[in-house]
């Protein structure tokens, strides 16, 4: 019985060589306000979108690995109050700091993927995901403006560690 676990243990360890969460991403964190007025809104957040799905799951192609990389985003958003009516201060409406962050994965490739083409073509991506988002969902669309998405350098994943977990 024993060989056979060990056999099934080698099995599933041969088989998910290079594996990826593929385009999947885990929100690390969404707040607004600053200092003593920041709110930690993370709570909120769907536990899904907290942790990377099997569902995203992906062997990479032979010539690609797996590479982690991080996504923040800051934004201006409209203060509302309990009905989302903006609230204003002086006859001006009330604005406070947005801010998120994402780890996510990508199979890239090797040879590429950590040039500055690959990074700045990645946020160009996040940024028109984020601004869509955020157009797409009617109580958002009017009160957050000014996104800015800053991605880190893609660093190759240390290799099926982050699948395995």
């Amino acid at each position: 019985m024993l060989k056979f676990v060990v056999l099934c243990a080698l099995f599933t360890a041969a088989t998910a060589t290079n594996q990826c969460y593929n385009g999947g991403a885990k929100m690390t964190a969404f707040s607004t306000g600053t200092g003593d007025k920041k709110v930690d809104l993370l709570s909120i957040v769907p536990a899904a979108e907290k942790e990377y799905q099997k569902t995203d799951v992906k062997t990479c192609a032979a010539k690609e690995a797996c590479f982690e990389y991080t996504v923040t985003a800051t934004a201006t958003v409209v203060v509302t109050d309990d009905k989302g009516v903006p609230v204003k201060t002086d006859g001006k409406t009330t604005t406070t700091n947005g801010d998120m962050a994402w780890i996510t994965q990508n199979c890239l490739e090797e040879a590429t993927a950590e040039s500055a083409v690959v990074e700045a073509s990645i946020c160009t991506a996040w940024q028109k995901g984020i601004e869509d988002g955020f157009k797409a969902d009617a109580t958002m669309k009017d009160i957050v403006s000014n996104i800015k998405a800053t991605c880190g350098k893609p660093k190759k994943c240390n290799r099926n560690k982050y699948v395995a977990e």
